[in-house]
């Protein structure tokens, strides 16, 4: 993805867009190794990289990116590396991303995550302990694979 599709567009007020249901959702968040979260969401998940930024030194704001989803998809993960004098991730227990699966967890989709860097949690929620399996990534930020369906309310 070209930088420059990354930068805002200008509009007059009042013919500007909204967002809509098809509108591209960025889910963010800080990371301290993209090598080793990118191991962990590409081999162990499936995701793709859809982007990742050449070094800090040669990109606008001084961030190395790593943006990683599914072709077509209408959301992505960004992984923004964090350097020492910055603030390291501190995932909390809300903090989840919840792929929901509709029916059993293939036992091998699990050993996949935990071989790239995975390791499996409880969840303080029950909720989640019930319904789904907790990986927390090599950040410690959890992802979800939930057995139920989603229900679109």
């Amino acid at each position: 993805m070209p930088a420059d599709s990354l930068l805002p567009v200008a509009s007059t007020p009042g013919t500007g867009k909204s967002p809509v249901p098809s509108s591209h959702l960025r889910i963010a968040r800080p990371c301290r190794d993209l090598n080793i979260a990118q191991k962990f969401w590409v081999a162990g998940l499936g995701l793709k990289v859809l982007w990742r930024s050449p070094p800090p030194s040669e990109t606008e704001g001084g961030h190395e990116l790593l943006m990683l989803g599914w072709p077509g998809a209408s959301w992505h993960l960004e992984l923004v590396h964090v350097v020492e004098q910055e603030a390291f991730p501190t995932p909390t227990d809300e903090d989840l991303i919840v792929l929901y699966l509709d029916g059993q967890i293939d036992p091998e989709a699990v050993e996949k995550l935990l071989q790239a860097g995975g390791r499996r949690v409880t969840h303080a929620n029950e909720y989640w302990n019930k319904w789904g399996v907790i990986i927390a990534d090599p950040d410690g930020y959890q992802l979800v694979l939930c057995t139920r369906a989603w229900e679109n309310v």
